[in-house]
Formats: structure tokens, sequence, C-alpha cells
């Protein structure tokens, strides 16, 4: 076995150094201080939100990214693979032997679903939403034709497959399918050629039968249906109610709800073995449930513990033709759970492989000898995006000096793996094992001890401002101490005054990194320390313009809750200031509350307020200064507030909007004013501060793009030194669970890095006075000119709905003229 793992670890060390077919870039090797790249200690690599990869087998570079399917070709020779993310979609047929990808193709929009029809030799592909148009027409620039393009504007897609090759059909369409009802999921094949096809934004399943699948009968399901499967004698038809936590089980002929059987949390992909068995993948309960004759016999865990927290998300399910292995890839852990099928009475499971980052589909050779795991990020090879590789590059703002945007450095890889025999199963679970995040390496044992009990017993407040989008470099680049580049600073020391003097006064983060990507995880990873399947699935494809499932809280809440719930849970009180605390309002009625249900009665409507009336951050700090004047006078305030505090994300150049300077400047001036208040109250010995941006997405970083601008703020607070902890987003809500005595909610707090490094038990409890703007902050950007027509296009309606590649253009190109922007680093490693 030590031979095997020798083996395993020299070949994984050439695959991180050397280019392979797929044109990996050689990874940075870090010494020292943890970062994201290559740990030449355990030659596995680091992501950036601290958890590590050692992928078993051969990855293999996809031209697209978030793989969905993937399916064997029935002599084992072939496998299709599908990938619906950020680049144009595809589906590809890759080459067992060769381990190349033989054939792609541009499907341009699709999504979750792809099934094969044996006997005829058809692919049928899940078409997502409508088409737009500037969708089409970028794809028929980019070599598409007209007529492939009209084809693929159908709700389920078509290719024959002969010879190895994929060849494009007449698509399938639904008539009454128009607009934002549609949206194409999960498809399956009955033996007399019937198609069934899963409609999720209507929460419907269709069958369609027939030479030309004309005709149509379907039934409402459970909400958000995600898959389905057909029995293996074909009487009925099982789908998952992805947001419902059930299966409904159908009559394959007439569509007729049978039963609704109650599974975990989250349930998206399932599979019938032939003994009649149905596994359901529950993504958000680390589980797989069993069912027979219609009812749950058994709940295998995945999960490395099996009382482990949220946080394994199993997302996909591969089962051997003798029904004797069942595989599930944690997409989370970045692992496949092999599990004993054989006996149908009690299943086991006996080990666990490594993977690429973020597994999202499983599949099994007929033989059962092989495995095949698609990676949705892909850890292997993200890349730095300059100078530019793809046909996305940006040649703005210098045409001299294109680079990728943050979207086309996304990459997916399909992994082939022997199916190990048991000596090799136990070598790749302990690396699996030995991937997990381990806190304890990152800090002193006895100074942890001390710090919790001598200072975070000490503090009963803490305050959590959530700013938007700002990299390290593009705030703090130019602080002169730390790792920064002031050559990427945009909002520096003139522009944000208060952050400069708040951070060099206390402690400099310059090895934080923000756990999401965009705005619609980042918000869940900052609030619950976890993103569902469904918002990792659905982002991309928002982001790309592609649009996404309509889905509430059933499909994008953590279902291990926010932070708040836990205080509510432990007996701790919270409140809002903006953050999940929506509100609908009109001229005549007070605003009613539309947000968290966990945040009803627990948010601040004159908040609310002048949100809706778009004010600036200056207004909402003093909202929040006044309640803090009011709490000083009973003596009561909440011992946890989360706060929205996101002018900084900034307008662009729209037109007779305030400038960029001016929003962040502003929103400099709220964090100063809040802080100063605090710092002046009868509350401040015993408080905290946090501030963190909910993600550093598509802004300049010389060390990685994930990597943000952060502050802690207590009179507990070390100062003037430089704190180079490999921290994550979820290092702070471990921090501040610490303090308020909560548990962690999921694995990834739970397994994070607390933050004691920067504490101090010697308390120091001077005020903070706020600096006055440096800029002006009523600045407006003129009513004409380039700048201004790009930004009246953009939507500027919420946080991250304007493309984020355009605003840092337009950004960059205002403040730094016609100076070259810098490339932005982009992945988890590189050679930099």
């Amino acid at each position: 076995m030590m031979r095997k793992v020798l083996l395993f670890s020299v070949c994984f060390l050439i695959v991180c150094t050397f280019a392979l077919a797929g044109g990996f870039k050689k990874l940075a090797v870090w010494t020292g201080i943890i970062k994201p790249g290559l740990d030449p200690t355990s030659n596995a690599i680091v992501l950036p939100n601290g958890w590590k990869i050692t992928p078993a087998g051969h990855p293999i570079q996809l031209p697209g990214d978030l793989v969905m399917k993937i399916i064997p070709s029935a002599d084992g020779k072939t496998a299709i693979v599908s990938t619906a993310g950020w680049h144009d979609h595809s589906v590809n047929v890759v080459d067992v032997a060769s381990g190349k990808v033989s054939q792609s193709v541009n499907a341009v929009k699709i999504w979750s679903g792809m099934a094969m029809n044996p006997a005829t030799k058809t692919l049928f592909i899940s078409g997502g939403g409508m088409m737009p148009e500037s969708l089409a027409m970028a794809a028929n620039a980019r070599g598409v034709a007209p007529e492939i393009t009209d084809k693929l504007k159908q709700p389920v897609l078509r290719m024959s497959f002969a010879d190895g090759k994929l060849a494009w059909q007449n698509s399938v369409d639904i008539p009454g399918l128009e607009g934002k009802e549609r949206f194409i999921a999960g498809l399956t094949n009955s033996p007399d050629g019937s198609l069934y096809v899963i409609n999720i934004n209507t929460d419907t399943v269709y069958r369609l039968s027939g030479a030309d699948f004309k005709t149509q009968i379907s039934t409402k399901v459970g909400y958000r249906p995600f898959a389905a499967a057909l029995d293996p004698k074909g009487k009925q038809l099982a789908v998952s109610n992805w947001g419902d936590e059930s299966v409904s089980i159908l009559d394959a002929t007439t569509l007729q709800e049978i039963t609704k059987i109650k599974v975990g949390s989250h349930p998206n992909e399932l599979l019938f073995s032939k003994d009649g068995r149905l596994f359901v993948a529950n993504a958000g309960s680390n589980s797989v449930s069993v069912i027979r004759d219609n009812k749950v016999v058994e709940t295998i865990k995945t999960s490395l513990d099996p009382k482990a927290l949220v946080g394994s998300t199993p997302a996909s399910l591969a089962l051997t033709n003798d029904g004797k292995r069942l595989y599930v890839a944690n997409a989370d852990n970045n692992n496949v759970a092999v599990i004993d099928t054989a006996n149908a009475k009690e299943s086991k499971v006996i080990g666990f492989i490594p993977t690429d980052w973020y597994p999202t589909a499983v599949a099994v050779s007929p033989d059962g000898k092989k495995l095949f795991i698609g990676a949705g990020k892909s850890g292997m090879n993200l890349r730095a995006n300059f100078p530019a590789q793809t046909e996305f590059k940006r040649n703005a703002p210098d045409p001299e000096k294109p680079y990728d945007y943050i979207g086309a450095t996304l990459g997916g890889t399909l992994s082939i793996v022997d199916v190990p025999d048991v000596a090799q199963l136990q070598a790749y679970s302990t690396q699996v094992k030995n991937n997990f995040p381990q806190p304890e390496a990152n800090v002193d044992k006895a100074e942890a001890e001390k710090i919790t009990k001598e200072v975070f017993s000490k503090i009963k407040h803490v305050l959590y401002i959530i700013r938007e989008n700002r990299t390290y470099d593009q705030v703090f680049g130019d602080l002169g101490k730390g790792n920064g580049d002031p050559n990427l600073t945009i909002f520096g020391e003139q522009v944000t005054p208060n952050a400069h003097k708040l951070v060099k006064d206390s402690v400099i983060f310059d090895n934080l990194y923000c756990s999401g990507e965009v705005s619609e995880d980042g918000h869940q990873w900052s609030n619950a320390a976890y993103a569902t399947d469904f918002t990792q699935k659905a982002w991309p494809n928002s982001y790309s313009r592609r649009g996404e499932p309509e889905a509430d809280d059933r499909l994008t809440a953590s279902p291990a809750g926010y932070l708040w719930d836990n205080c509510r849970k432990h007996g701790k009180t919270y409140r809002s200031y903006g953050e999940f605390s929506s509100f609908k309002s009109t001229p005549d009625t007070e605003p009613i509350f539309t947000g968290d249900k966990g945040l009803k009665d627990h948010t601040s409507v004159e908040w609310a307020k002048l949100k809706s009336g778009n004010a600036r951050d200056t207004d909402k700090a003093e909202i929040f200064i006044k309640e803090l004047q009011a709490a000083e006078k009973t003596g009561e305030w909440s011992n946890f507030m989360v706060m929205s505090l996101g002018e900084n994300h900034t307008e662009g150049l729209a037109a007779g909007r305030f400038t960029p300077i001016a929003h962040v400047a502003a929103n400099d001036q709220a964090l100063g004013k809040i802080v100063e208040a605090v710092s002046h109250s009868r509350f401040w010995k015993e408080t905290a501060i946090f501030v963190i941006e909910d993600d550093a997405q598509n802004g300049p970083d010389h060390v990685d793009a994930h990597r943000s601008c952060a502050l802690v703020l207590s009179p507990y607070v070390k100062r003037g030194v430089v704190d180079s902890t490999m921290y994550t987003t979820v290092s702070m809500i471990r921090t501040m669970e610490m303090i308020l005595g909560l548990p962690p909610m999921t694995q990834y707090d739970q397994l994070a890095t607390p933050m004691y490094n920067c504490f101090t038990t010697t308390a120091t409890n001077d005020a903070y006075a706020s600096l006055p703007p440096q800029v002006d902050l009523m600045a407006r950007n003129p009513k004409n000119g380039k700048g201004a027509e790009i930004s009246q296009k953009l939507d500027w309606s919420d946080y991250d709905r304007a493309d984020p590649d355009i605003l840092n253009h337009l950004l960059w190109t205002a403040y730094k003229g016609d100076k070259p922007m810098p490339a932005s680093v982009r992945s988890a490693w590189w050679a930099r």
C-alpha cells in the first residue's frame, strides 16, 4: 500500500508541475505561510477555501465548466459529457483509451438533463431556459451555424450518436412553454421510446410519446423537480422534488401520482437498481435515501463522519450493472463515496476516492472497472487570466494586452479512474481525510485556549458588516506593508481614509479569501457558511446571461440555517440592518417584510425605508447610530447584528449617478461613523466589529481574485500588526460563533481556522475618531460620454445585476485613464 501511495504522490506532483494534454499550468509552490497553491509537504493543492485536493486518475480538460452529466457508451470505449456552466455549454465525446476529447459540440445553452435512448442511439439534452437572442448571435459569431442555433432554441435538444460521433437532429418542442415558464431540467427515456421531461419552473413532468413526440400528457409534482428515473419494469416514474424534500412516484403511463415519499434535504439525482431499489441523493443532508416498495428502507450517510454537519453535498450517483457498488459524488467534500450495496438490506460505506474541485457528476463503465468523475469548478485547470488564452478575451482598456474574464478561467475536467482494490481504496480514503482542513495546524493551542477564555468570554456584542465585491489590492494595495500591489489600487487611502486608518491601527489581513465567487453565492457563504447545490449550479448560468430556474429559500437557503437562526436557537438576541431583510412597500402603507423568515421582527424598518429610496450608506449609518444611542439609554443591545453596507459596489459610470469614487468614499464614511459611534458607546469594551466583502469578483489582485479586504475591530484586537494566517469568510463566521457561544453550522465553519491570532488579552479602549472625506461625496457622472452610454444599459436594480466585467473596465478606465489594466489573478494557484 505504501508503494501505491508513493506512486500516486509522484504522479500527482508531475501532474501539478508539468503541462498535460489539457494544457494545465505550472502551479505555484508555497513555503512557510499557507496560501492557495501546491503544498510541497503533502503534494496536495490548497484551494482558496482552505480545503485541499489530490485528484485520483487522469484529469482531462474539457472545453466547458460545471459538468452536469456523464453517459458511458455501451462498449465502454467512449463517454459523453455535458457541461453547463459559464462557458459555451458543450456536449463532448471522450475517448477512454487515449484520455482525450475526440469531439466537442457547442450546445450554446443547456442544463442538467441528458439521456440516451440505447435502441436508437439518440441523445436528448435539456435546453434550460429560453435562449436570449444576444446569446444566439454570439454563438453564431463563434461559428455555430444559424440553422443549428434555431434548433437549440427548443426545450429539448436531440443528437444522434454513431461511430463515436455526435450530430444534431431536430429538437423536440413542447407547445406552450415560453418565457420564464420554461426551464427544462431532468430527462429520461422509456423502453417504448417515450421521453419524460421535467420543467422545473412550473413543477411539471411531461410524457412525450409517438414518433414525433407530439403526444403529450403532463402532471404537477412537488416544488422544483430536478431529475427523473424509470423503474426496471417501466411501470413507475420517480421524480426528485429538489425544493420539497420529497420524491414523487408516478404511474409511468398516465403520470398519476401513486405516492409522495419524504426524503432528505435537496434531493437531486436518483436512480433505480435492477432489483427495484431507488437511490436518491440528498445534497442538503449528506445522505442517500434508499426506497423500496414506495418507502424509505435505509439512509446512507455519505460524509466522512456519519454525524458530520451539513456540507458534503452528494450531487450525483452511479451504480454498477450488478448493483453491488454505488458511487456518490460529494461535491463540497471533493470526493466520491464508495458504497457496498450487494446486501439489499444493509449498505456499507467502504471508502472514499479523492477528486478534483467540486465533483458534480459520476458514472461507471459498463464492466464496472472504471469511474468517470466530472468536476464542477476544477482545481486542476484554473489558471491566470493574463495573457488571454480563450475566445472570451477582453480587449479593454488596452487592446495590446487582452485578458480573460473570470468566467473564462473556470474549468471542467473529467477524471478517468480505475476502480480501486481494497488497498488502493484505503490509501485514497486516507488522502481524502488529509484533504479536509486542519485548523489546529494554523494556531497555537495554548494561545487559542487563552484567547477563548480571557477574550471571547468578555465580548457580548458582535457587529458584522458585509460590503461588496472589492479585492485586497483594489483597496489596500497601497498600505505600504503587508502583501499588496499599489499598481492595482483604485480606491486607495484618499478615497477610503477610514478603512486605511482602521486597518493600519489594528490588524492587516493580507491572506484572507472570500469563500464565494460572486454575490449570489457570496452572501450565502457570508451568512450560512455554505451555498446550496442549487446556488452553485444556478449562478454560473445567471452570470453568463443564460438565466436560472426561479427559486425561493426552499432551494437557496442552507439546510443548516443562517447565523441569526443559530442565535435564536441558543438564546442570543439579533438584528439585521438590510441583510436578507427585504421589504415590499407602497406610498400609502408601511413596508411589509419579505425577507428571510428568521429575521421577521428582527430587522430595522427605518433602514429598509432608506434602502428603498436609494439612500447613501452615510444615511443608513445614521439610522444605526440612532438605534445604538437608544440602546445606550436602556442598556440593552443585541448580541449579534448583521449589516449590508454595500454602496462600495458602485453604479459604474451610469449617467447622472454618483461616481464610483463618491460611492466608495461614502461607504468609507459610513464605516468610519459607525466605528466611531460604537467605540464611544458604553458597549465598546464588550464589542467586536467584523467587516468583510461578500465576494471579490472580477477585481485585480496580484495573489488571487478571492483575496479580499477585511477588518476586525475591538479593544481586544492587536494594534499595528500584519496577520498572514490563511483565513476565509468562514473563518470570520467561526470566530463570531465562538465569541457568541454558538456551535458551527456546517462542515465549513466547523473546520475553518478561527482568527485567534489577531486578538490580545490586553484591552485598548481608545475610541476611534472618524476621518472626513478627502473626495467629493456628491460628485456625479457626466450625463453624456461613452462610459455613461454603456452604464445606462446595465442593470442597477440590485447587487451584481450589472455585468461585473464591464463594470470593472469602466472603473479602471475612469481612474487609471489609458494605463493598461493589470491582469487579475483568478485561480487557486499557478506560476506567479
